[in-house]
């Protein structure tokens, strides 16, 4: 009988001691587990801010501070009164080596502050960069770039300007068939002359819109140019001949046109 109490307390101690370890593996670990998960996702949401913040700040930092250098560099040359045209907020600034002489030039259209009701003048201008880190202006030409009203339906014409092969590459966009005018001057013979011309518009062709452009090569004479026949496209080469190339101080950009002979 005493063997029996005596199992029936050993018994009873051992249930409450399994009983006492179960509630410490339950409420230990798990305080633990949730402080270490805790300061895991405070470390995780750090770090995504941290990346957060520098993707967003420093393009936009950097950007500006381009467009502060590009426009300290070239201030002396804009008149007062007059500001650095801006499309898709960008500044219409193109650098690149447009004399051969390994040094960076610019190339930037200017647009006068007119509250008027009529569009504002614009010129463009070409400067070239000096060892010393100034710059010399090449040619200010006032007739070389359309005004904002002179897009039709599609708005301001005024697309891009860049720097693209040693030559200065405008182009101009606009009206309801959405007309492209892309011109290209080069610097020689001590002056800056139109070498290249590129024009085209969208024509309806069956259920789809395709554009149909004209390419001419003014020091060449090749002319590549597509027109629409039965319903579909033809490519056309061959030579018009060479010209005088215009000296883009005689240019006019919205009365320039060239007709394949």
């Amino acid at each position: 009988m005493k063997k029996f109490v005596l199992l029936i307390v050993v018994l009873f101690s051992v249930f409450l001691a399994v009983e006492c370890m179960n509630k410490n593996e339950m409420h230990i670990p798990q305080f633990e587990k949730s402080v270490l998960t805790t300061d895991k996702d405070l470390t995780k949401e750090k770090q995504e801010t941290d990346l957060s913040n520098d993707i967003s700040i420093e393009p936009e930092s950097g950007t500006k501070n381009k467009m502060d250098n590009d426009l300290q560099d070239i201030s002396s040359f804009i008149p007062k009164g007059w500001e650095v045209l801006k499309k898709y907020d960008e500044l219409a600034i193109a650098e690149g080596d447009l004399n051969k002489d390994g040094i960076m030039d610019k190339a930037f259209v200017i647009e006068q502050n007119n509250q008027s009701e009529y569009a504002s003048p614009r010129n463009l201008l070409i400067v070239f960069g000096n060892k010393d880190n100034t710059y010399t202006l090449s040619i200010r030409a006032e007739k070389a770039i359309l005004l904002a009203n002179e897009g039709g339906s599609f708005g301001d014409p005024f697309e891009d300007i860049a720097i693209d092969r040693g030559s200065v590459l405008i182009k101009f966009m606009g009206g309801s068939s959405r007309w492209h005018r892309y011109f290209r001057f080069r610097y020689q013979d001590n002056g800056w002359y139109l070498i290249g011309f590129t024009e085209g518009s969208y024509e309806s062709i069956g259920d789809s819109m395709d554009c149909l452009e004209d390419d001419y090569n003014l020091i060449t004479g090749d002319y590549i140019g597509e027109k629409l026949e039965d319903g579909k496209i033809k490519t056309i080469k061959k030579n018009i001949g060479k010209k005088q190339l215009l000296n883009l101080k005689d240019f006019v950009a919205d009365e320039y046109d060239m007709q394949p002979q």
